[in-house]
Parts: C-alpha cells; sequence; structure tokens
C-alpha cells in the first residue's frame, strides 16, 4: 500500500482537486491522509466529507503548527509500505504512483523521484511549463556509494539532483531508520528531510515522466516572508554545516559557504524587487543579520577559497550594506528586465 500524506492548511478552494487526483490513480492501494492543520476556512469540513464517501481517506486534525510538523503527523498514521507528500494545492497525474511504483519494485529501491510541472496562475488563465528538470539523471539507478561521493552535493548548493519531497515516493521502512524529526525551519524543510535521510538510502531512481503539478500563484516574495527571510536562510545554513560535521563530509564546506553569501545577494535582490519601499527595513534587518554571531568566521573562512564575485564578496567581508544594495541594484538595472520596468514607471523607489 501506498500513503499519501496531504497537509492541509485553509486549502478548501484547491482541495476537490487535490484529493481526487489521489483518489482516481491507476494505481489503486492507496491510503489519504489529509491532516488538517488547523485551518480557519471549510477545509476540516471537506476532509470529512471527503472521508465519508471514501474509506481510502483518513482524516486528522490539529492545531496550526507549519507544514513541516503537519507532515510528520501524518506519517505517524501512515500504515503504507511506501509514502508519498501532496501539497493540498498541487495534483498528481493520474499514473503518477504507477510510474513511480514500477521503478520502486524493479529495483527494489528507496526512493523514486518524478518529474515536476510548474503551473503558472496569471489572472483567469493556468500556463503550464512543461519543461522537466534534472533529466541528465533520468532513469538511472543510483547507488548508496554513488550518491554520498556523486550526488550527494546537491543538498548543499550544487544542483545536480532536485531537493524537494514533491513528486517523490519514500520506503517507509528508510524514513523510520533515519528517524526524521521536524527540521523547525521556516523554509527549506524538503531540503532539510531528504538531506537527513539520503544517507540511509540503498539505492535511489529518477523516472523522466510528469508526475506531479506545482501550483505557483503567487510571484516574488512579500514582505512579511522577507522579514524572517535571513533568520530562516541562517538556521538553514546551520543545519547543513551540522550534517557536514557529522558525516565529515568536507567536501561540501567550500560550497555551503558560496551558498551563505549568496544568501546575502538574494535577499538584497528581492528586496529590491518585490520591497523597496521599505529599503531602510531591509537594510536594517541585514545589518542586524551582520552582527549575527560567527558571521566573521564564516566569512573570513570563504576569503581562503575561491569566490568568483570578488567585488561582491569585498563589500560583504566589510559589512558595507548601503554599498551593497547599491551595488545590487546597478547589477539588476543590467539584467533584470522586470526590475527596469518597475524602475520606469516609478513603482521602484530605491
Amino acid at each position: 500500500m501506498i500513503s499519501v500524506v496531504i497537509p492541509v492548511y485553509n486549502a478548501a478552494k484547491y482541495l476537490q482537486r487535490c484529493v481526487a487526483s489521489v483518489l482516481c490513480q491507476t494505481y489503486t492501494d492507496i491510503e489519504c491522509i489529509l491532516v488538517n492543520d488547523g485551518s480557519k476556512d471549510k477545509s476540516l469540513q471537506l476532509c470529512q466529507s471527503f472521508a465519508k464517501k471514501d474509506s481510502r481517506i483518513i482524516v486528522v486534525n490539529k492545531e496550526n503548527e507549519g507544514v513541516d510538523k503537519t507532515r510528520f503527523e501524518g506519517l505517524k498514521h501512515a500504515t503504507g509500505e511506501f509514502v508519498m507528500f501532496l501539497d493540498s494545492d498541487d495534483w498528481l497525474e493520474k499514473d503518477a504512483v504507477e510510474n513511480l511504483m514500477k521503478p520502486m519494485s524493479q529495483f527494489e529501491a528507496d526512493v523514486v523521484v518524478g518529474q515536476i510541472r510548474n503551473v503558472y496562475h496569471v489572472a483567469f488563465l493556468y500556463l503550464r511549463d512543461w519543461r522537466q528538470k534534472s533529466l541528465k539523471n533520468a532513469n538511472k539507478l543510483i547507488s548508496h556509494e554513488e550518491m554520498m561521493e556523486d550526488y550527494y552535493l546537491s543538498f548543499f548548493g550544487i544542483n545536480i539532483l532536485p531537493v524537494s519531497m514533491c513528486a517523490t515516493l519514500y520506503r517507509r521502512s528508510v524514513i523510520n531508520q533515519a528517524q526524521l524529526q521536524p527540521s523547525g525551519l521556516g523554509f527549506g524543510e524538503d531540503l532539510a528531510f531528504n538531506m537527513k535521510l539520503m544517507p540511509y538510502v540503498q539505492r535511489y531512481y529518477m523516472i523522466d515522466k510528469i508526475v506531479y503539478n506545482y501550483r505557483k500563484e503567487r510571484w516574488g516574495a512579500s514582505p512579511k516572508y522577507l522579514d524572517n527571510w535571513l533568520k530562516n536562510a541562517r538556521l538553514l545554513f546551520d543545519s547543513k554545516m551540522q550534517q557536514i560535521k557529522e558525516l565529515h563530509y568536507d567536501k561540501a564546506i567550500k560550497w555551503q559557504l558560496i551558498e551563505y553569501v549568496n544568501y546575502m545577494k538574494t535577499y538584497v535582490r528581492n528586496s529590491l524587487l518585490y520591497d523597496a519601499k521599505h529599503i531602510e527595513k531591509r537594510k536594517d534587518i541585514l545589518r542586524e543579520e551582520f552582527q549575527v554571531h560567527g558571521f566573521a568566521e564564516k566569512v573570513q573562512l570563504l576569503s581562503t577559497m575561491e569566490y568568483k564575485d570578488q567585488v561582491l564578496f569585498d563589500v560583504i567581508q566589510n559589512r558595507d550594506v548601503d554599498q551593497l544594495f547599491v551595488l545590487i541594484h546597478q547589477r539588476m538595472m543590467q539584467t533584470s528586465s522586470l526590475y527596469k520596468w518597475k524602475v520606469r514607471l516609478g513603482i521602484h523607489c530605491f
């Protein structure tokens, strides 16, 4: 049996399609675990009504704790040999489970990953992105030794394998063996889950078929999201560095330090692009991050390694927040059409 865990929070307008995509799978030996995370809309009532119509549905109700803890709560109720995770605003292709199960059975894999289709909501239109990702390593069995030697860097800033939990079928016994716990991260919980799991995976397989539709309705980053972005990025960085230390995976240190600097660049870019009206607030948050214990040590360690953008690195090393914003602004004026459009229309006030 396959357990499909769906964390649900204020998803009433999406649930019908999401749940139907599970119940209508060509592979029918499925249980669907709906975990209501303290929704304030009619999500719980919908979950309960679905359960009355189909015995394969299990409904769990809990207080709001976020998607990470909600997924783990769903795992507690899973009885299937295999488990998938599906977000409540997304949906599966009708043959998704069947396509993922084939290599799982054929190769006795512990993890099988499919492809994701991005579906963008623009006004009343849905634009489907048919481009498939990570196909270079598709239809290939990856052993434990190969994973740790050649592919595990994917979780430390090198884009080799996908790090999302979406479109992935897991052998539940391996999750249990790894004794995983909620990460407590504000973002990157998918990456943290797989980063902790992969050292226990003996066989990994990726297929080239699209199995998962990922709904993207928000464009950019909201001011509220940006308020805690740097803190959450640092927590994710610390989690990765702890994993590197525990596994003595020293070859990932350089790439992780580079990613840390890139966090700063990404924060400034998103601040300029999506919250230019509050630039001084964004600068103050970055100044606070520069004063966090350990920042100087991280940058000093990276200074002994190669970083391709020396100008950017020097500005960050000097903790010059104003100059960092100016530098990123100048570069975005050269490379970002959206940013230039906002500036010229007066939407941007930097």
